[in-house]
């Protein structure tokens, strides 16, 4: 019956200190992944519901198995990963498999052969030897990508190569190991040469050899092997790149389940009086979840690469940030020594401007193929910084300022609210509650459709809409307030706080129970965010209420739109809160329209730059975010230079004055319209 000798060629005594070998490499193992889970578990509880863990556990494992997360977008990685994880993952079986056959069934158990023999033999030979084959072809590819490709995302300055070249000479020792025990065995029958090709294939090396000669080849590669497999399982914990073979899986089912695009409400009066520390200001402060993606970065680049402040060349990195935790981890809390004293993340591997810099499009978290949210981490250290620290932009002193005295960011007078409204005939919900009546919708301009003068016309242009499908709305008029999203975003969670309750409290005199808005960042407010303050409401976007009123006939679009059109996807409506077909359902309706796509658009679209307070930074010319995205845009349309026109449409007021900007700057033959007025057009409504 086909099998063979487990320790061919190996002596008693090599057994002895293979397994002596064997039990220190498992105890530095065991000690390093318990390094690990004390670091981790010295971050602040999270509620872990574990109902929904068990629930998404097969999830999980799919995602795994089929690296789903890596592939998408990225199939050359994609497959380099699923080549070196299911190669690894079935070599590591297979060496349990032959413990299990050696300790159990022919050592403790005196059997000739357990399981391993005849077709289950066979067929395990020639299993391992394809996906060991797998193995070296994933990494000789992921070698490839990174120093002959040489991927930007992919580093090329530490000791990135240690990794892959390990686990290379791994593969290739255990192949030439076989290929000389096969050698040794030429001809004798039971042991299934042919089911074993690459080994078989690698036998000719010693085709001409002696017996001695492949015994002492045998004998030296084979503890080459060994002390290789052995080693580099002691090394793993303490290898912080090759640490995510552990921590990754994990990390994908402890994934934060709350809706993206939400942040966590703190208790700012409670922790002022209590004299604890708002946001992140050490390690201290970060949940366990936060280490958790620290631990489980694989440092692919995916985050940066779709990271719009780091593509126009800004300082900010979101793999540098969650490797800069982890470097203040490593320290705070080095081997075989007790933790050190927590110091601050600023003073640390992070930089501020680069915390600054984020435009909070979550581009890096829909990115991570492990779910890690680098997002959430900026955005807590922004809160420490804000209101811990009192260091910010003095122009984010002027937006507090209007926000808290006058209800807006642009500090302008609550008595101008209503100014874009001239000439239609708009009802406040003052005036509706007191005449008794019922609206469908609050209409909720937003400061900046309310005050910036291009914006207003988008207003308008709605306003001409919902009287065309005879809609009924109110607006709040001079009682509107900011909703406290660019307060929030910019680090100011106390102001947010007060706008918010502020909001609610109004909102629920006039039983308001549904809200139409322009702005992807009050609909992301209100639908996510308020329900923590009691606010909740069924909240609608301007393009799904119009994709509605079209496809329900209650509004129609005759006059032809001749030209083409690119449509760019605001971050907080696409990425925060996936509304990605409502926009384009509308413009596919518009007759004469060609639709165009950029090649980042939909989950992959990239920022205009106006997120996380931004709008109100002046920026470095040549490293502006709506420049970059302008130049997609054109790219994108380039074949389009003979349309007689040609559109950049837009569903968010700050990205069409930053896509406005953008053009302006490039002098760019495109005309920047928001989808409203596209229809309003298409409807021959004056406006």
């Amino acid at each position: 019956m086909a099998t063979r000798e487990i320790f061919w060629n190996v002596p008693f005594a090599g057994e002895v200190v293979l397994y002596l070998l064997a039990a220190a490499s498992l105890g530095l193992l065991g000690y390093g992944i318990y390094l690990h889970v004390r670091r981790i578990l010295a971050g602040k509880p999270i509620a872990v519901d574990w109902r929904r863990l068990r629930s998404q556990a097969a999830g999980t494992l799919a995602v795994i198995a089929t690296n789903r997360s890596v592939l998408r977008r990225h199939g050359l990685g994609g497959t380099m990963h699923l080549l070196i994880m299911w190669g690894m993952i079935v070599l590591f079986l297979g060496t349990v498999i032959v413990s299990v056959e050696y300790d159990l069934f022919r050592k403790i158990l005196g059997m000739d052969h357990g399981i391993w023999a005849g077709p289950f033999f066979l067929g395990y030979e020639l299993v391992l030897d394809l996906f060991g084959l797998g193995l070296v072809a994933g990494l000789l590819l992921a070698l490839a990508r990174r120093y002959v490709l040489r991927r930007t995302q992919l580093k090329r300055t530490g000791r990135e190569w240690i990794l892959p070249v390990w686990l290379l000479a791994l593969a290739v020792t255990g192949f030439l190991v076989e290929g000389l025990r096969l050698a040794a065995f030429q001809g004798e029958p039971g042991y299934g040469a042919g089911w074993s090709p690459v080994g078989y294939a690698l036998s000719a090396l010693w085709s001409g050899a002696g017996p001695d000669a492949i015994r002492a080849w045998h004998a030296g590669l084979w503890w080459a092997h060994g002390l290789l497999a052995l080693a580099g399982l002691a090394w793993l914990p303490y290898a912080p790149r090759a640490m995510h073979v552990l921590t990754a899986g994990v990390n994908v089912l402890f994934k934060e389940m709350r809706p993206q695009g939400r942040l966590k409400a703190l208790d700012v009066e409670g922790a002022f009086e209590r004299d604890e520390i708002l946001g992140y200001e050490t390690l201290a402060d970060l949940s366990r979840k936060d280490l958790l993606d620290v631990a489980g970065c694989t440092e692919c680049g995916r985050c940066e690469m779709n990271c719009p402040a780091s593509i126009a060349g800004k300082i900010l990195s979101p793999r540098e940030i969650v490797l800069g935790l982890r470097r203040q981890v490593n320290e705070e809390h080095p081997p075989f020594a007790k933790p050190g004293e927590p110091g601050k993340i600023l003073d640390g591997w992070i930089q501020p401007e680069a915390v600054g810099a984020c435009t909070t499009c979550m581009a890096c978290v829909e990115a991570c193929p492990v779910f890690i949210d680098p997002l959430a981490k900026i955005l807590e250290i922004r809160r420490s910084e804000v209101m811990m620290q009192d260091r910010y932009p003095d122009t984010f002193a002027e937006v507090f300022a209007g926000t808290e005295k006058r209800g807006n960011p642009w500090n302008e007078h609550p008595e101008a609210r209503l100014d874009w409204a001239r000439g239609l005939e708009v009802r406040t919900m003052a005036e509706v509650a007191e005449a008794g009546d019922h609206v469908e919708f609050l209409f909720w301009v937003g400061c900046s459709a309310a005050f910036d003068p291009r914006n207003q016309k988008i207003a308008r242009s709605l306003v001409r809409i919902l009287d065309a499908a005879g809609v009924s709305f109110a607006v709040l008029g001079e009682e509107e307030r900011c909703t406290g999203d660019p307060a929030r975003r910019m680090g100011h969670e106390y102001l947010f706080q007060m706008q918010a309750e502020s909001n609610v409290e109004l909102l629920s005199g006039y039983g308001v129970e549904r809200i139409l808005t322009l702005c992807p960042h009050c609909y992301n407010t209100f639908r996510k965010e308020y329900p923590d303050f009691g606010g909740r409401y069924e909240v609608v976007h301007h393009t799904e209420l119009i994709r509605d009123l079209l496809e329900s006939g209650r509004i129609s679009v005759d006059r032809p739109v001749e030209g083409a059109a690119v449509f760019h996807d605001s971050c907080y409506l696409g990425r925060h809160n996936r509304i990605f077909d409502a926009p384009r359902q509308v413009l596919r309706k518009l007759p004469g329209l060609e639709i165009v796509e950029m090649e980042r658009s939909r989950e992959y679209g990239m920022c205009c730059g106006a997120g996380g307070g931004l709008t109100w930074i002046e920026e470095e010319p040549g490293r502006r975010v709506n420049d970059h995205r302008v130049d997609q845009a054109l790219e994108a349309m380039r074949d389009k230079a003979g349309q007689e026109t040609r559109i950049l449409a837009t569903a968010c007021p700050f990205c069409m004055t930053m896509m406005e900007d953008g053009l302006a700057a490039r002098e760019a033959d495109l005309k920047d319209r928001d989808i409203a007025e596209l229809v309003a057009e298409a409807m021959e409504l004056e406006v």
